[in-house]
C-alpha cells in the first residue's frame, strides 16, 4: 500500500492511496454518512511528508462565536487518486492528485463554499453560499447539474459578499443512492430540507416546516426554530 503524508494551510492529514478503489477512501466529511470518523485503515509506524500545497487561510462565517466555527479551517475528503477540498476564500472547489498534490482541475461556484464535499461514485456534491447544490463530473470538475435550495434567488450581504438569502450549509451527505442537504440558517426565513436522486438530481423529497415552529427558545423568548 502506498502511504502519502500531507499538509494544507495548518491542517495536516494522512492519504492511503491502494489498489483497490475502495482501500482508504474519506468520501465525506469524517469518512461516511454517518459521520464516525473511523477508518479501518491502519496508519503506519512511519510516516513521510510527500508534498505540501499552501492555502490562503480561511475566516469563519461566524468569526465571534467559536462554537459556530464550523468552517475555519479546509475539510479534505479522498477518494482513490483524488483529494477535493472546498474554499470559502476563493469560493471554489479544487481537485488534486493524492501522489504528487498536483492540481487537477478547479470549479468555481458563486458564493463562499464552507462545508466538506462528498465523492459518490464517479461524482462530486458541493453546496455554497449562493444557495446551490452542485454535482460535477470527478474527472474534470465539469457541471452535471445543480439545485437550488430555497425558494428563490434573492440575495443578501453576508461575509462581505452577496450571498443567497438561504444559503447551503447543511450537508451534504449521500447514502443508498440519495444526496441530502440543507439551506437557510434562519428559521424565520424558512429551513428546507432536501433529498435528491444523487445520479439525475431529481427530487425525491422536501422538508420544508422544520423552521417554522414558534416555540419559547433557551433564552425563555419566543421565535421560530
Amino acid at each position: 500500500m502506498n502511504r502519502t503524508l500531507c499538509s494544507l494551510n495548518l491542517l495536516s492529514f494522512i492519504l492511503f492511496s491502494a489498489t483497490s478503489a475502495l482501500a482508504g477512501d474519506w468520501p465525506m466529511w469524517k469518512g461516511d454518512a454517518q459521520r464516525s470518523g473511523k477508518s479501518k485503515d491502519e496508519l503506519p509506524d512511519s510516516l513521510h511528508l510527500q508534498w505540501v500545497r499552501q492555502l490562503p487561510a480561511l475566516q469563519a462565517a461566524w468569526p465571534d462565536h467559536e462554537p459556530l466555527w464550523f468552517d475555519q479551517t479546509y475539510r479534505p475528503v479522498v477518494a482513490g487518486q483524488m483529494l477535493l477540498v472546498g474554499s470559502s476564500q476563493t469560493d471554489s472547489l479544487a481537485a488534486f492528485d493524492t501522489r504528487t498534490g498536483e492540481a487537477r482541475w478547479t470549479f468555481q461556484a458563486d458564493g463562499p463554499i464552507r462545508l466538506a464535499p462528498v465523492i459518490w461514485q464517479d461524482k462530486a456534491y458541493v453546496t455554497s453560499d449562493d444557495g446551490y447544490l452542485y454535482c460535477l463530473n470527478m474527472a474534470d470538475g465539469k457541471l452535471k447539474w445543480k439545485f437550488r435550495g430555497g425558494p428563490g434567488d434573492r440575495k443578501i450581504l453576508g461575509n462581505n459578499r452577496l450571498i443567497s438569502t438561504w444559503p447551503a450549509r447543511g450537508g451534504p451527505v449521500v447514502m443508498d443512492g440519495q444526496v441530502y442537504f440543507t439551506a437557510s440558517i434562519w428559521p424565520f426565513m424558512g429551513v428546507f430540507i432536501h433529498s435528491l436522486d444523487a445520479e439525475s438530481g431529481e427530487v425525491q423529497w422536501t422538508n420544508h416546516g422544520e423552521g417554522s415552529v414558534y416555540q419559547i427558545q433557551p433564552h425563555n423568548a419566543p421565535s421560530f426554530a
